[in-house]
């Protein structure tokens, strides 16, 4: 590619507005989320490096590289044992130990998850003891993972268009992330130059002291891909939890704002010794789009220039001449003239005729939005009044249906427009006050005899003249389906000072009501009594009591069930 450099400029150096330009190289960019703009860096170096990039969107509502062209998720299924591993230490987020040698026995002649899947479960019917509660642990991640794979319509290939390519996998789980992110980078490394995949928050899938699908990909990537001009840029909030092989391998580093003491440490250490390392104080006190670029023996506190904008003013902001906030704004007024200016407008006064012949055409557009308005509202009118005559007469029915042949007749006559026919009704009326004939009293007295109740020819003659005279009828059936679902609790008593005790108890003090992985609860159970040992067994135990009901999986840790109760109870000893 004819616009490729060597490299990219960075920025301008913090106090002096020197350029600051970086080499095009493995790069890790690192510093707490929201304060220090590593989106905003990497945004800009893409566009500046001439390079094409790939990266994802991990986390819902993530707003990063929302400018970018959206890519589908790939996927390349592979079975073989290292592969496995990788899954499986993923998702237990732990290292495995002597869990391979099942692994490499449900993976023989595999060539797909499903493959494996059905290995496992050839192998559970004959599996005893611990071999039984290996082969349950894979099964029930598969059992998880292979229909999700099923699911979805991966592309089968990764498509890369100049500039930023997002793959947006917010939707889909953690685990699944993985195998997309691995698949991606190898395509890239199979068959793809000049490109920069971008590796988000880097201490989740490319984790120190366990491993993951993405790291046996991205180590390969890093050891392969600068031949090509492929490159992996590595995006973290901190250092300390990712894989350190392959940190050795980044030559660039651009190091933001931290605050955390231990973390300060790590990024005081990857500061070149050959140069005056900043103090601690000056690592806290990056303000957002200041770094520390770091580069062979070079470390220069750098005002990284947004993509947006312009040199002059980054210099400036650089310099301390002029408010990061107050740039932003006049970059975005030159933006819009730059905008203006290949829309054909020649001067300000241009736009503003233009706008004030769009102003004359929006007074035309209210008048009539006016007068549409006004049909509208009519039409409102008209549709409750509709709706008012549908309700008083399907209460006229349901009264007629109940036989309240009284109620229902003294609401019709109270609403319905009077008709020829109708003539003699005031006449009757008033001979009904006065007395009336003999014939008229002993039609009442027959109707006071029915005891209310109308008989089928009359209740037929009344709704057909119903229906004549109101003919909408509007009636609303709703089916409210309901599902009772009883439920037996069932008790589970444990002794305190076991290992499935000591869980409890921690499930009991709301520690588990955040999702924890192996590790953690390892951790938490040393330190609070014996340590449990090998966490092999630990994670067994721990997916046992997802399987009862007492955990549910969660971005690969274990968190308290909903609706489950944990309670202590202690024994006095006399």
């Amino acid at each position: 590619m004819s616009n490729l450099k060597q490299a990219i400029p960075l920025g301008f150096e913090v106090g002096r507005g020197t350029p600051v330009a970086i080499p095009i190289r493995h790069m890790c960019v690192t510093g707490q989320t929201q304060e220090a703009g590593k989106t905003t860096t990497l945004e800009a170096l893409i566009a500046r490096s001439g390079l094409r990039a790939l990266t994802f969107v991990t986390k819902r509502g993530e707003g990063a590289f929302a400018s970018g062209r959206p890519t589908a998720p790939y996927f390349r299924e592979q079975a073989d044992w290292r592969f496995v591993s990788s899954l499986l230490e993923a998702f237990l987020g732990e290292r495995l130990k002597f869990e391979r040698s099942w692994i490499m026995r449900a993976t023989k002649k595999a060539r797909t998850l499903a493959d494996v899947r059905r290995n496992i479960q050839t192998l559970q019917l004959k599996a005893k003891g611990l071999s039984a509660d290996v082969y349950m642990v894979l099964a029930e991640y598969l059992e998880e993972l292979v229909p999700a794979i099923a699911a979805v319509d991966w592309a089968p290939r990764v498509e890369l268009a100049a500039g930023v390519n997002v793959m947006d996998l917010a939707a889909i789980p953690t685990s699944m992330q993985h195998l997309v992110i691995k698949s991606s980078i190898d395509w890239v490394l199979e068959h793809e130059e000049h490109t920069v995949v971008v590796v988000p928050e880097a201490w989740k899938f490319i984790p120190q002291g366990r491993g993951t699908p993405v790291k046996l990909s991205a180590m390969a990537y890093i050891r392969q891909g600068a031949a090509l001009a492929n490159y992996l840029w590595l995006d973290s909030q901190d250092i300390g939890g990712v894989d350190k092989e392959l940190l050795r391998s980044v030559p660039v580093w651009i190091l933001g704002v931290q605050r955390e003491a231990n973390e300060i440490k790590r990024t005081l250490s990857n500061i070149p010794a050959t140069v005056a390392k900043p103090k601690a104080a000056d690592i806290a006190l990056l303000e957002l789009g200041q770094f520390y670029a770091c580069w062979g023996t070079h470390a220069v506190r750098t005002y990284v220039q947004p993509a947006w904008m312009p040199e002059d003013l980054a210099q400036k902001v650089a310099r301390g001449e002029l408010d990061v906030r107050n740039a932003a704004a006049i970059a975005s007024g030159a933006n819009v003239m730059k905008a203006a200016a290949a829309a054909g407008f020649t001067s300000v006064g241009a736009i503003a005729q233009s706008l004030t012949g769009q102003a004359k055409e929006e007074t035309v557009t209210k008048d009539e939005a006016a007068r549409l308005t006004r049909e509208n509202e009519k039409l409102k009118r008209d549709v409750q009044t509709l709706t008012d005559a549908n309700e008083r007469l399907a209460a006229r029915l349901q009264a007629l249906e109940k036989g309240q042949q009284h109620e229902g007749a003294r609401d019709h006559d109270l609403h319905r427009t009077p008709r020829r026919s109708d003539a003699a009704a005031p006449a009757a009326a008033a001979r009904g006050r006065h007395g009336g004939s003999r014939a008229d009293r002993s039609g009442a007295d027959a109707d006071a005899a029915s005891n209310g109740h109308v008989d089928e020819t009359l209740y037929q003659a009344i709704k057909a003249r119903l229906l004549e005279d109101e003919p909408i009828l509007l009636k609303a059936i709703a089916v409210r389906p309901e599902i009772l679902v009883e439920v037996t609790p069932r008790v589970v008593t444990v002794a305190g000072d076991t290992q499935k005790g000591r869980i409890a108890r921690l499930m009991a003090t709301g520690w588990f009501d955040e999702a924890r992985v192996v590790g953690e609860v390892r951790k938490e159970l040393a330190r609070t009594g014996k340590d449990p040992g090998g966490s092999g067994q630990l994670g067994i135990m721990l997916n046992n009591l997802v399987a009862e009901g007492f955990f549910v999986r969660e971005g690969g840790g274990f968190v308290l069930a909903p609706r489950v109760k944990v309670s202590e109870r202690e024994l006095r000893t006399t």
